[in-house]
């Protein structure tokens, strides 16, 4: 009947590409992140602040239609620039955070030892 083929087709040559610790050589490293974590949050409160401003000034402008509409329009506003504002403040900051984690932080722990190092020593 049929066989199975238990070679890869690519041939013997596969390089495993494992994060190790530089330290001990363990593969259970995790990344902390902290850089992407502050950052977001940082971002998404700086963003949830300026919709909120924004807002406020749109319902200023919108007393010249009228106290109706300035205080509809304000409540309105005021919770949906927050919550874009918020996202986008909270999307920025993490890729921000993110840079930083990759490239100044040492962003990998080794749960073995923990050692903490850099992107570029795994």
């Amino acid at each position: 009947m049929n066989e199975l083929a238990l070679g890869h087709e690519w041939g013997g040559d596969i390089v495993d590409v494992t994060p190790r610790c530089p330290k001990c050589r363990s593969a259970q490293i995790e990344s902390r992140d902290i850089g992407r974590r502050f950052g977001g949050a940082i971002g998404a409160i700086a963003g949830t602040t300026s919709g909120v401003a924004m807002a406020i000034t749109g319902a200023e402008i919108g007393l010249l239609a009228g106290p109706v509409g300035a205080v509809l329009g304000a409540a309105a506003g005021v919770v949906i620039d927050g919550i874009v504002g918020g996202a986008t403040g909270c999307a920025a900051g993490s890729r921000l955070g993110a840079a930083i984690d990759r490239n100044i932080l040492r962003n990998h722990c080794c749960r073995t030892c923990g050692h903490t190092f850099a992107n570029a020593q795994v």
